[in-house]
């Protein structure tokens, strides 16, 4: 007696198990980067007023207070691409969370940034982030940018100047200013390359590629 033929959906369900187990398994496989293993460290100070014309919900874009630059993150990086995800041990202890609102403030992006950056620098959570709050305060605001009420354009190297007018620790090639892509250019981040001692240095090439290219960005006000 011949065998019938396996019916093409039942076939189907066993490849997409076959699939699902092969996804399990590739997710539990160790990263490939050690924590620890990097060349320096990128410090991305993100504009929140342009963020929050996008996100008006966002965590920091409701209630009372008004935020310029909050830390997006402190990034481990290589000369050529970056680590991340390097461990999902350790969890950030709750009152490590609560200390970094005033940088920082949501607390899903404390939890996310420790995720996918911080558990690859080799620090335990409250030595990174104390890492975290001391590159933040090394880098001095400039005065025009603390608390603009009124949107303004200028060019990239305008923001750049007047972070290097502020900071003279800084040369030039160790700061790198962002903008949105779409629509009129908006100022997104400014990036600050660190070594692994948070001292200033020079953005690798990769990091240098991000800076915007647009002739004027917009700058929204404070909300």
């Amino acid at each position: 007696m011949k065998s019938r033929p396996v019916p093409r959906l039942i076939a189907l369900a066993c490849v997409l198990l076959v699939i699902g187990g092969g996804s399990a398994a590739w997710s539990r496989r160790p990263p490939a980067t050690p924590p620890g293993q990097f060349d320096y460290y990128l410090l991305s100070l993100s504009w929140s007023p342009a963020y929050c014309e996008d996100s008006p919900r966002a965590a920091e874009c409701r209630g009372y207070r008004r935020y310029g630059f909050i830390v997006h993150g402190l990034w481990p990086q290589f000369e050529r691409g970056w680590p991340e995800h390097c461990s999902d041990e350790v969890r950030v202890p709750e009152d490590v969370v609560q200390g970094m609102v005033d940088l920082m403030p949501a607390r899903g992006l404390v939890i996310h940034e420790w995720q996918a950056h911080g558990s690859c620098s080799g620090l335990a959570p409250p030595e990174f982030f104390a890492a975290v709050r001391r590159a933040r305060e090394s880098v001095v605001i400039p005065r025009p940018l603390v608390g603009p009420t009124e949107a303004v354009q200028k060019p990239p190297a305008a923001v750049v100047r007047a972070f290097l007018d502020a900071n003279p620790r800084l040369t030039g090639d160790e700061i790198v200013v962002t903008c949105s892509r779409q629509g009129l250019p908006r100022l997104r981040e400014v990036h600050v390359c660190l070594n692994r001692d948070l001292a200033p240095r020079s953005c690798s090439a990769q990091a240098l590629r991000a800076a915007c290219r647009a002739p004027l960005l917009l700058i929204p006000p404070l909300r």
